[in-house]
């Protein structure tokens, strides 16, 4: 599931709407949550019918001032909680109708004399304890002033408070990929700044729900405000934990150490059976591989990172010793082409390059 926010600063303008659009059809999220829409009912029914959703609910501006929106698409089953003209909250159902969490669109007081009371307001919302809690939005905050860039720095009274209404709600930031601040004046000269006010927090029962899950800050490009995208997967268990099925690696023949430790295994098992052998060999193997491929990942980082500084000051001084890194990196990227070549059983050289998302995406597959 995918959740975008975004703090529009009006949907009146058509360059605006079409950007939504856009990212409607870049990101495809399966929910979206709009701030600052400026819109009534009345005129969301445009933005309605464009996106072809299958919910969609709007919290009314106050006057020419805010105004949220909150759609989902076909994937999502939800239902409105509540609402106010600073949230909207949705029960999301799981695939069964049997679990449920909520999901609250928020959008923080602008009037930095009436923020206080907002949290307040805020902490509210909280579910009950065994409910899971996610909160996406511009909370108009800072968590502290490594948030923010130029200007007058943040009265820390008001940080605080923040920070209060998070921990009585026992929420916790989901970080950010890429630029961490969401918000800029856009101003071209001393004056200008830049804070994190956009962000996502959810509670530990929500965390515990999903096995990964990422929040991307996207490009701006009609408001001041850079939208976030919100990934989330969730963990399904069933109860039953199925035997890894052994599978020798073909990659493992490259390896020196492994015709030793094959041999060792078959000399302390000694005179049995040829089944007992190949199952004391199917775990010896197994703990193997298992330190080769964290030793693997540590080797090429490693290697990567000398090379780029060898590379940064070229000479022929020192191009010897750049290939020959270069031919060690050679070594180690076919060990792992060929570990997931073999993994993804597809016609390897029509469908795509070494070691591609293509590739890593087959074998993954064949593990669930």
């Amino acid at each position: 599931m995918k959740t975008l926010s975004w703090n529009c600063q009006g949907l009146g303008n058509p360059w605006t709407v079409q950007d939504l659009y856009q990212l409607e059809k870049e990101k495809k999220p399966n929910l979206v949550f709009l701030m600052e829409t400026k819109m009534n009912s009345k005129k969301a029914e445009k933005v309605k019918r464009s996106l072809k959703g299958d919910g969609f609910f709007v919290a009314e501006p106050v006057g020419k001032k805010g105004g949220l929106i909150m759609w989902w698409d076909q994937n999502v089953t939800a239902e409105v909680a509540n609402y106010s003209h600073r949230h909207i909250s949705l029960w999301i159902y799981d695939e069964k109708g049997q679990d449920k969490w909520l999901l609250t669109g928020y959008y923080g007081e602008p009037d930095g004399r009436k923020r206080s009371d907002s949290w307040k307001f805020f902490t509210l919302l909280k579910p009950e304890r065994n409910i899971g809690w996610g909160v996406i939005g511009d909370f108009n905050e800072l968590v502290s002033q490594d948030e923010k860039v130029g200007g007058r720095q943040r009265l820390e009274n008001q940080m605080k408070d923040f920070r209060e209404a998070l921990e009585d709600g026992g929420l916790y930031d989901m970080g950010w990929r890429g630029d961490k601040f969401t918000w800029s004046n856009k101003h071209a000269d001393e004056t200008f700044t830049k804070e994190r006010l956009d962000r996502v927090v959810v509670n530990a029962k929500w965390k515990s729900s999903f096995r990964e899950s990422w929040v991307e800050v996207l490009a701006a490009r009609c408001s001041d405000h850079r939208p976030l995208l919100w990934c989330m997967y969730q963990t399904r268990n069933n109860g039953i934990r199925r035997r890894k099925v052994f599978r020798y690696e073909a990659s493992w023949a490259l390896e020196e150490e492994c015709n030793e430790v094959l041999k060792r295994v078959w000399d302390q098992v000694g005179e049995t059976n040829l089944l007992s052998k190949l199952e004391s060999s199917e775990v010896t193997l197994l703990k193997w591989n298992r330190i080769k491929i964290l030793d693997s990942k540590k080797e090429i980082q490693d290697r990567t990172d000398e090379l780029r500084l060898l590379q940064m000051n070229e000479s022929r001084g020192n191009i010897s010793e750049i290939k020959s890194l270069q031919k060690e990196l050679e070594k180690l990227l076919e060990q792992k082409d060929m570990k997931w070549r073999q993994r993804a059983k597809q016609n390897w050289f029509q469908l795509g390059d070494r070691n591609t998302r293509f590739f890593h995406s087959c074998a993954t597959q064949r593990q669930k």
